[in-house]
């Protein structure tokens, strides 16, 4: 008697195991979420709401995230596999998917409570600038106190650079600024300025306006954090830009696809879950994640988003999508 309740302790201790300490179910959960998006990404190409960039393999950037997503915790340092759902990792995964992106390099997962959340680095808006936009390249500096800088309107109404004199003595002057000349592929140009307020509103965003908040390489690496938060902004201009949709400027369509309906989506979140975030998320990534700038939301999905299936009952079937 005392060996079969021992047997049944022992099955009920797998049964309850995380699934980041348990192979098999880590290995069915990464099969089961990868067809999810797999398949609503063929739906949506059969559709002709989607064309994934040239060259881009949908299945080998969801094997690279997969590895990625293993390593990341929350602020509890709780396994994000764990803790999220499995319907919140499948969007997430597809958002990546749709932007054509890959972990690390373009984007970052950010687990909040149950919820896990896609946040796009300045190097993956960069990426889709150049792909989606004419955008041919992006070249930013900071501006020190001392410096000579000068810029002018043209006659069009865009801002273009005249002159930028750094010198060797002040390259150990406060920042006051950031600007960033963006170069198009019929070899126009156009000026994006920020002063040091601007930045820092834009980091306030983020939840890194507070220095005693502000990552190491906020703090350490100060110039760079400027440079990749102007450029990011230069992007975020030609990818609004380049949408067909008339909508409030808060509400970006920089998806790269073409929507499946014409007319304006309807938000469409994963039940249950609350789709607003919090104005700091604390995360561990490297220097090149920590990039924060001026953006209070993300698109608005014009795709409909996995959602967890519902309880199946004895006199009900239920089929997940």
């Amino acid at each position: 008697m005392a060996q079969n309740q021992s047997t049944m302790n022992s099955e009920h201790a797998v049964t309850t195991q995380p699934v980041s300490q348990n192979a098999t179910a880590l290995k069915k959960k990464q099969e089961d979420v990868s067809t999810q998006v797999l398949d609503r990404v063929s739906e949506m190409e059969q559709a002709g709401a989607l064309v994934l960039p040239k060259g881009y393999h949908a299945g080998n950037a969801l094997k690279s995230a997969w590895l990625y997503l293993q390593n990341i915790e929350d602020r509890n340092h709780n396994k994000a596999i764990d803790t999220c759902t499995k319907a919140s990792i499948a969007n997430v995964l597809l958002e990546m998917v749709i932007r054509g992106e890959h972990p690390m390099k373009h984007c970052y997962f950010i687990p909040y409570g149950n919820q896990l959340t896609f946040m796009e680095k300045y190097t993956g808006k960069l990426m889709r600038a150049k792909r989606d936009t004419e955008i041919a390249e992006v070249n930013a500096n900071v501006l020190r106190e001392g410096e000579e800088f000068v810029y002018t309107v043209d006659k069009k109404g865009v801002l273009q650079l005249v002159s930028h004199k750094p010198t060797f003595q002040t390259m150990s002057k406060p920042i006051v600024g950031a600007y960033a000349v963006v170069v198009n592929k019929d070899g126009s140009t156009r000026l994006e300025v920020m002063t040091m307020d601007m930045i820092q509103k834009a980091w306030n965003q983020g939840g890194f306006g507070d220095k005693d908040r502000q990552t190491g390489a906020h703090k350490n690496f100060t110039d760079q954090m400027c440079k990749k938060t102007v450029i990011a902004r230069a992007c975020k201009v030609a990818l609004e830009s380049s949408s067909d949709r008339d909508e409030d400027e808060d509400n970006e369509n920089d998806l790269g696809f073409v929507p499946m309906q014409p007319q304006q989506p309807q938000q469409q979140g994963i039940e249950g879950t609350n789709q607003s975030h919090p104005k700091a998320i604390e995360h561990h990534d490297t220097f090149e994640e920590s990039a924060s700038y001026e953006e209070v939301k993300e698109a608005e999905p014009s795709y409909s988003e996995i959602k967890e299936p519902k309880p199946q009952t004895e006199h009900k079937r239920e089929c997940p999508i």
